[in-house]
């Protein structure tokens, strides 16, 4: 078993609820890299992305990856652009075992179409292109599963299982 386990996918794949049930479940600690750079600025993350813009949130991002992937056992949410960058790709790959929270684009969109809370949920056909310039990267996790139409709990159970046959 890995001492980390990033999860990374699209908006809307379930990162945090899938990450807060395994992490009971392992009872070791969570970590949303979201809310951890929110709580390391005292502003949101669209507050960020108009203050200042993507290329400052992302260079926070990695700021605050670095720093919750210190010592101890810990299931980390990353947010849904994290993964994109090589060299965070590298960091999480050399910590841990990174896994693929997979559905399709339809079944994304249709979690987050009302989420005003999300800077880069822009217009269905922006969102579509985000997610295909993404996918590829996403695709490079150690792990994936299927998410689509699934119970939390046997999302929880097949990553289990995956861990362990690794």
């Amino acid at each position: 078993m890995p001492a980390r386990i990033f999860l990374v996918g699209f908006m809307g794949a379930g990162k945090t609820t899938i990450g807060r049930l395994l992490a009971d479940r392992l009872g070791w600690s969570f970590v949303d890299l979201d809310a951890e750079v929110e709580r390391r600025e005292g502003r949101s993350v669209a507050d960020i992305f108009a203050s200042v813009g993507e290329s400052c949130f992302r260079s926070m991002e990695t700021e605050s990856l670095r720093a919750v992937s210190g010592p101890g056992r810990s299931v980390i949410a990353l947010g849904g652009g994290t993964y994109i960058d090589a060299a965070n790709r590298s960091l999480v790959d050399s910590l841990g075992t990174s896994v693929y929270l997979d559905a399709p684009f339809d079944a994304l969109f249709g979690r987050i179409e009302d989420d005003g809370s999300r800077p880069l949920a822009g217009s269905r056909s922006e969102m579509e292109l985000l997610f295909a310039e993404r996918v590829a990267s996403y695709k490079m996790a150690r792990m994936r599963v299927d998410v689509a139409s699934r119970a939390p709990e046997d999302i929880v159970n097949e990553v289990l299982r995956g861990l362990e046959d690794s």
